[in-house]
């Protein structure tokens, strides 16, 4: 019976590490859901070093589209159905949830009005409600790899703190459907459901 793992944690905590053993330990053909969106040198480090740790025989799937198209993931999902895939990792709802709210250049702004935050949060809820949806009508194993960004300080700027709380809004919506949830601080993991 397939299930769906929420892996959550902080960065570096050992989370895709795990997320990637435990999807070498289910039988069967795996996929690999690329969502990272290359913005800089330092973040395409961070995807050549994942292509790397990933054995050769994975069929990795790669999130090009900006914006939430929720097309894309039902193309992708019903791509990795009919070409045999059991387990799925996606990797990172993070690098997700950026992609959707980098477009509105909030980086830039000092205040953020109430109409926008909601556009975005709408959007943002929208757009994670489909994937939720889609990812729980398939027979596929499903590992959710995401970041807990909600244990440290108030972020000082808006983006920080709509991320923040978007962030916190989608793991809750997902750790619910999950069947298995672990949290990862300092290489060492708690299953907490």
């Amino acid at each position: 019976m397939a299930k769906i793992y929420l892996i959550l944690g902080g960065a570096r905590s050992g989370k895709s590490s795990f997320g990637e053993e435990l999807a070498g330990s289910l039988p069967d053909k795996t996929g690999y859901l690329a969502t990272a969106k290359i913005t800089d040198i330092e973040m395409e480090k961070r995807v050549n070093s994942h292509r790397r740790r990933r054995p050769a025989d994975w069929i990795t799937f790669e999130i090009e589209n900006e914006g939430s198209d929720k097309e894309e993931i039902d193309i992708i999902i019903s791509s990795m159905e009919s070409n045999g895939i059991k387990t799925v990792i996606v990797d990172c709802v993070t690098n997700l949830l950026f992609r959707l709210i980098d477009n509105y250049k909030l980086d830039n702004m000092e205040i953020i009005e109430n109409r926008l935050e909601e556009k975005i949060e709408e959007e943002v809820f929208d757009y994670f409600e489909y994937f939720i949806q889609r990812i729980s009508k398939t027979d596929l194993n499903i590992i959710i790899i995401s970041n807990e960004i909600g244990l440290g300080v108030v972020p000082a700027f808006p983006l920080g703190r709509i991320f923040r709380d978007l962030m916190g809004m989608v793991n809750k919506n997902i750790a619910e459907i999950s069947d298995e949830v672990y949290f990862f601080i300092a290489g060492m993991k708690q299953r907490l459901k």
